[in-house]
């Protein structure tokens, strides 16, 4: 199956978008210490520690396989920069700054930080980033998880709980599982497994529900508003976990992809949109780009599990769509993060945070498309 558009996707991730976050999105603060751009152009705003640790895994993960070499600036980031991110526990800030908004230790933020030291440490073996890894992971015990099960928002312990960071908790399980097959990752990878089975889906209204009261009950005023990109999301680590458990995940796949197609698109855009209620309702029509790239990695999963010609077609119809609509014809920034109801871009910086969700799409339909020139 030729996928033309999927292919011009890779190619300009791998040629364009790499590069340039490297070559243009890394900068030097007054210490001399290195770290990543918020945004490219720079707008000089906050810089927030997710940049730091989505661009350390993402360029970490196309040194080790061979895309680029960027050993220099992960060097530079990883063992100086992030300095400026922690806390003397080493757990991870919100943003350099001196502001409280700044100085908040939220679970979201520890989840990227154990995704990024699992591929460099994939990369280079060095025991510190295990370490490092070990250590945060235990300050989340102590200072983040919940009796009831997962981790609250931050160390506040607000009443309100989230699904997002808990999902992101999973994706880092998940590849520390993967990289060194040590029973920590895989025990807290089947606990959060299992609270997405027993709370964070819900199902009678058969969708992810966001926003929770204590003890994960979906009753909270903001437990009606539903994101449909993180229902392609978990679509994906679903089927993650159930290659390395052994686990089938079809049943909840199934229904998180029903209810993300019959809700979830803009019939205007045919993109998927930023949010609905749980009734199907539309809610915020506008489409994030990471939403996009969430769907194009369910859609390799449709097309490694249904190993059907309408899948395969879908992902790159959906390639195409992403690339029209927020890409192709950018000149003064790499892409377009988001579009109004009616498809209209919406004109500031491209955000660096972004790169990791397309390059992990990428890189999925990378993989997807080498294997099927080996089966051919």
């Amino acid at each position: 199956m030729m996928m033309t558009h999927a292919q011009q996707f890779v190619s300009w991730i791998k040629n364009s978008a790499l590069p340039l976050f490297l070559q243009q999105g890394v900068k030097t603060l007054p210490d001399g210490a290195v770290c990543f751009r918020e945004t490219l152009p720079d707008e000089g705003s906050l810089t927030r520690s997710r940049v730091q640790t989505r661009q350390l895994y993402v360029y970490a993960h196309a040194t080790r396989t061979g895309w680029l070499d960027a050993r220099q600036t992960l060097d530079a980031v990883a063992n100086r920069g992030l300095s400026h991110f922690t806390n003397a526990q080493g757990a991870f800030l919100f943003a350099d700054g001196n502001t409280p908004l700044a100085h908040q230790t939220n679970a979201y933020e520890q989840a990227f930080a154990l995704l990024a030291y699992s591929e460099l440490y994939a990369l280079t073996g060095e025991a510190q980033f295990h370490q490092r890894a070990m250590a945060l992971y235990d300050w989340m015990q102590t200072n983040l998880a919940l009796a009831e099960g997962g981790y609250a928002i931050n160390t506040r312990r607000p009443a309100m709980l989230s699904q997002n960071p808990n999902m992101h908790l999973f994706e880092a399980m998940l590849a520390w599982w993967r990289h060194t097959g040590e029973p920590c990752w895989q025990q807290e990878a089947h606990r959060l497994f299992n609270l997405f089975t027993d709370r964070l889906f819900h199902h009678e209204r058969r969708c992810l529900v966001e926003f929770f009261s204590p003890g994960w009950q979906a009753d909270a005023p903001e437990s009606p508003h539903v994101d449909p990109g993180h229902h392609h999301e978990w679509t994906w680590l679903l089927y993650e976990y159930q290659k390395l458990s052994g686990v089938d995940t079809l049943f909840w796949r199934d229904a998180l992809q029903r209810f993300a197609i019959q809700a979830g698109e803009n019939p205007r855009t045919l993109a998927v949109t930023n949010e609905v209620y749980h009734d199907q309702t539309p809610y915020r029509e506008g489409s994030r780009l990471w939403c996009q790239t969430e769907r194009l990695k369910a859609d390799v999963v449709a097309c490694e599990t249904q190993q059907e010609d309408a899948a395969y077609r879908r992902l790159d119809r959906h390639a195409a769509l992403m690339m029209a609509q927020y890409v192709n014809g950018e000149n003064s920034r790499p892409y377009c993060d988001e579009i109004d109801a009616s498809g209209r871009r919406l004109a500031q910086a491209s955000p660096a945070s972004t790169l990791y969700h397309l390059y992990v799409a990428c890189r999925e339909i990378d993989n997807l498309m080498q294997n099927c020139y080996k089966l051919s």
